[in-house]
């Protein structure tokens, strides 16, 4: 089920009454709203994403919860899903840690966005991005949001540093390959293979 922004925003209102009521404060108010570049980079900052799926990652939070790490839904039957990933109410407890990825369910509603990836990272590990349905119907086989984020400032850079070192790297490994047939191999060898090793780090 696809949630809009409207029924997201009335939901959260709904769990801070909620959450004031049980005594533990307003913890919805801290949140943000990303824009799909900071998403994209604040993702990485945690070191938990591997690139490779980085744009699965930011295609998923943008169908399930449109980038608001307040989002919070209820379902006609009574599931909760919580935050950016839209984590249901079976990982975590309100209130205090529980459920199986041992957090409070209003954690993931702040603006921290670590324990909201070890949780999805958890959950991914165990079912797959086929756990969250709108990544099956709006991203599975979509990869105009993973183009898009590496035209991002931040992800640019990276591209073409790692583009630059490949080249340099190629270059490198041409350059042993001459030298195997060269009296000078013995003398150059180990400094080409240590920028190589250096490169490759």
């Amino acid at each position: 089920m696809c949630y809009t922004p409207t029924q997201i925003l009335l939901s959260s209102f709904s769990l801070r009454a909620s959450a004031i009521a049980r005594g533990v404060g307003d913890l919805t108010t801290d949140g943000i709203k990303f824009t799909r570049c900071r998403l994209a980079t604040a993702l990485q900052r945690t070191r938990l994403i591997e690139k490779t799926f980085l744009g699965n990652w930011v295609c998923l939070i943008e169908k399930v919860s449109n980038r608001d790490t307040k989002a919070y839904t209820v379902t006609p039957s009574g599931k909760k899903s919580y935050g950016l990933y839209q984590i249901p109410s079976r990982w975590c407890r309100e209130g205090k840690k529980g459920g199986e990825c041992n957090i409070p369910c209003e954690a993931l509603l702040d603006d921290d966005i670590r324990d909201d990836t070890v949780c999805a990272i958890n959950i991914f590990n165990r079912e797959g991005f086929k756990y969250w349905n709108q990544w099956t119907v709006r991203c599975k086989n979509d990869k105009l949001i993973t183009n898009e984020i590496y035209k991002c400032p931040d992800l640019m850079g990276q591209r073409t540093r790692i583009k630059r070192d490949a080249q340099r790297r190629s270059k490198l490994h041409l350059a042993i390959n001459d030298l195997h047939r060269s009296y000078l191999y013995s003398y150059y060898f180990n400094n080409i293979t240590n920028e190589l090793n250096h490169l490759d780090r």
